[in-house]
């Protein structure tokens, strides 16, 4: 639980700051006709969105198992992260139709320190996230976490091209601010294509490594009383992991004591983090 809360923590603060970016970056658009400052907007929009479906799909899935959700709540992150996969596409499109058409028309911006500022200061605090979700993903945080930290990297590679443009501009190099808003929608589109591929994945059901599957077979095998474990299934429920195996005991044990094997082996490998629900099976032999 306190892992959950230091991940909404990280949600709730890139949507608070975000949500500000987002006033101040279209504001600019509509005063300067920066290209620059649309595809910010619209990507800090992105993460105002991503903020606040991934917080609201952290806390579906922190939720336990109830009677219409037999094996919990896990689908919650990466349906979350798909719906902002979607999202992400189409800004991508519209803002890329807005630069191409300003590239087109020869259109130059009217810009000032306040653009810096505001790119320069979404550079600082995105590095920030960043570098707090590396740290959350190396603790075994889920998808939900993995977003806004692939987005407030993408977030800091585009500024330090925006505020390039910005100088580029300040040069005499007007439509510089028009193609190098491409690049910007160019990190909003693999952003979402990465998310829906990654997501898509654990939505349809797909197998944990062979590596994993092999740990958690001999996780079974250590069991006290277990003599073999064998077939092993496993798919990806959402974030967690849905298991089938089945375990050798000894054919003179009573069928109490084969069955408390069983539960013995299912305890032991629900308790590793990504395992949700276990199905154990008991041969004798």
């Amino acid at each position: 639980m306190e892992s959950t809360t230091a991940h909404r923590l990280l949600s709730l603060t890139s949507l608070a700051f975000s949500a500000a970016l987002v006033v101040g970056l279209f504001t600019s658009y509509l005063v300067t006709d920066s290209q620059l400052a649309l595809a910010q907007a619209a990507d800090s929009f992105l993460d105002v969105f991503t903020a606040t479906v991934l917080t609201v799909a952290i806390t579906v899935a922190a939720r336990p198992r109830d009677e219409n959700h037999p094996f919990g709540h896990h689908r919650a992150e990466p349906l979350g992260a798909l719906v902002t996969a979607v999202v992400a596409g189409v800004l991508a499109i519209e803002v890329a139709r807005s630069a191409i058409t300003a590239l087109l028309a020869g259109s130059t911006p009217e810009v000032d320190w306040r653009l810096a500022a505001l790119f320069g200061g979404k550079l600082i605090i995105k590095g920030v996230i960043a570098a707090i979700g590396w740290r959350m993903m190396r603790r075994g945080a889920g998808p939900s976490v993995g977003a806004l930290t692939i987005d407030a990297r993408n977030d800091v590679l585009i500024n330090s091209l925006a505020l390039l443009g910005f100088a580029g501009v300040t040069q005499g190099w007007g439509q510089l601010d028009a193609w190098l808003a491409l690049p910007t929608v160019a990190w909003i589109a693999w952003s979402g294509y990465k998310l829906a591929s990654e997501n898509i994945r654990l939505l349809m059901g797909e197998a944990p490594p062979l590596e994993r599957q092999a740990q958690l077979l001999e996780l079974a095998r250590s069991v006290p009383g277990v003599k073999a474990a064998h077939d092993l299934r496993a798919q990806h429920i959402g974030t967690k992991l849905q298991v089938l195996v089945h375990v050798v005991v000894d054919e003179n044990l009573t069928l109490k004591q084969g069955h408390d094997i069983g539960e013995a082996v299912r305890d032991r490998l629900e308790d590793e983090p990504d395992v949700s629900n276990v199905n154990v099976h008991v041969d004798i032999q």
